[in-house]
């Protein structure tokens, strides 16, 4: 038998939301270490590019 959940109120929504985007977006350390790894696979294949692999 599944459990049925209250509605949240638009106001829990937005804070829940904003609580969501504060971790997992750009700004947060998951999303700056994935730019983090994406610069510097950038970097790699400049350099490749380049200099070839040697």
């Amino acid at each position: 038998m599944a459990v049925r959940q209250a509605e949240l109120t638009r106001e829990e929504e937005y804070r829940y939301s904003e609580l969501a985007m504060r971790w997992y977006g750009w700004g947060s350390p998951v999303g700056l270490g994935i730019f983090a790894l994406l610069l510097g696979a950038a970097a790699a294949l400049i350099r490749i590019a380049f200099w070839g692999f040697a």
